[in-house]
């Protein structure tokens, strides 16, 4: 009997042991699970949060000086970069804190080994190239140097400087993409920089926000056309897994409260003239402002860009889907912030409304065509209904006719 009661008690010993080791091994996997898959979204990502090192040593020189060469020299290139560029504290005191490293921040450094030179040591020549071509051997040339590239060939580290919210990642976004190194290499010194960058950001109190405009069509003082590119387009993307520039997950060329103040395939209802394509008007409209934007509806490359009486300026985008999509009306050509050649992402800022060629207000005139990039006149063939391709709210239908709206972008329903 009491056998019989010692072994009826291991066997509920045993089967509790059972029970628990496989939760735990259960949480084990479902941890292990999410790592992973946390991990693989974020494969691309630099992380913002990660701790430097407490024990970096600050990088020395006269810099901290109010009275010396190399305290004045960054003073301008601050001036600089905060006016023209309207870089954060933090993505200057990182710019910064490289150049000190880099050069002391001395535009007369050359280190023949590596055929470099000047504050930020840009190949002049041999295997790094010659980015630094006639640049004269000051701060003011080579401040305006690193302008014109943040502008223009180096706009990448631009976007990552915009999306950055640290010095770490405002350091990651130079180095990877302006000097060139990988974020893992030791050559960065990250530790010793970014103390250096803390200091730079006390000294000369640099503590305020940035307002970068990646694409600011063409103006400013660099003399470089303002244009995006693959390069441009990948950066975005990677700057997306931070805080992301502007872009638009709804599917259609604009985002927020709109209304459509044009139908398919008449302007103004089944008595209207001809119109083969559907108008996009948000509510607070303007001609310049974020809540204008027009986004690419599909990824692909932007075929046309150009002007005429009809349409004003306008862009055409061919999506990897085959079908061609067309965005009218933009206040200017360079408001139209992308190019022939261009490939873009679904939901990436490409134009913004206006109310060029023939428009009464401001608006993006949007059309569909499956067959030809050029056909876009009335009754031309391969031309689709916006209806069929977007989602668009049910009440627009296949044959979108106005008064349509105000509708939620986000919703897909009728905002009244």
């Amino acid at each position: 009997m009491l056998e019989r009661w010692m072994q009826d008690k291991k066997r509920r010993l045993y089967v509790i042991i059972g029970i628990i080791t496989t939760g735990i091994l259960s949480i084990s996997v479902i941890a292990l699970m999410c790592v992973m898959v946390f991990s693989t979204q974020n494969a691309n990502c630099w992380n913002d949060d990660t701790t430097i090192d407490d024990g970096g040593t600050s990088i020395g020189g006269d810099w901290k000086d109010p009275n010396s060469a190399t305290h004045k020299a960054i003073q301008h290139a601050i001036d600089r970069f905060h006016k023209e560029i309207k870089m954060s504290g933090d993505n200057i005191a990182a710019a910064i804190a490289i150049g000190l490293r880099e050069s002391g921040f001395n535009p007369k450094a050359v280190n023949p080994a590596g055929s470099v030179k000047g504050i930020w040591q840009w190949g002049a020549g041999g295997i790094n190239g010659n980015r630094y071509g006639d640049t004269a051997d000051t701060v003011q040339a080579q401040v305006q140097l690193a302008i014109n590239e943040l502008h223009s060939s180096h706009k990448a580290t631009l976007i990552g400087l915009a999306a950055a919210n640290n010095i770490n990642s405002s350091m990651v976004a130079w180095d990877t993409k302006f000097e060139g190194v990988g974020e893992n290499d030791p050559q960065r010194k990250v530790a010793d920089t970014a103390k250096t960058a803390e200091e730079v950001k006390k000294v000369f109190k640099l503590d305020y926000a940035g307002d970068i405009d990646v694409f600011d069509g063409g103006n400013n003082d660099s003399g470089s056309s303002d244009t995006s590119s693959d390069a441009n387009s990948s950066a975005m993307s990677d700057a997306s897994c931070d805080t992301g520039l502007d872009t638009n997950t709804d599917g259609l060329p604009v985002k927020g409260k709109y209304n459509i103040t044009g139908g398919y395939p008449n302007y103004a209802g089944l008595t209207g003239a001809e119109h083969y394509g559907a108008d996009f008007q948000t509510v607070n409209h303007t001609m310049t402002g974020g809540e204008s934007n027009v986004y690419a509806v599909h990824d692909g490359t932007v075929v046309a860009k150009s002007f005429d009486s009809v349409g004003g300026n306008w862009l055409v985008i061919k999506g990897t889907d085959g079908v061609f999509t067309y965005y009218g009306h933009a206040p200017t050509q360079s408001a139209i912030v992308v190019n022939t050649g261009d490939k873009v992402s679904a939901g990436q800022h490409i134009s913004h409304e206006g109310q060029t060629g023939e428009a009464t207000g401001i608006h993006v005139h949007f059309a569909v065509q499956t067959k030809d990039q050029y056909n876009w006149a009335p009754e031309s063939k391969g031309l689709k209904s916006p209806g069929l391709y977007l989602k668009l709210p049910s009440k627009a239908g296949t044959n979108v006719v106005i008064p349509s709206g105000p509708f939620d972008s986000s919703t897909g329903k009728s905002d009244k």
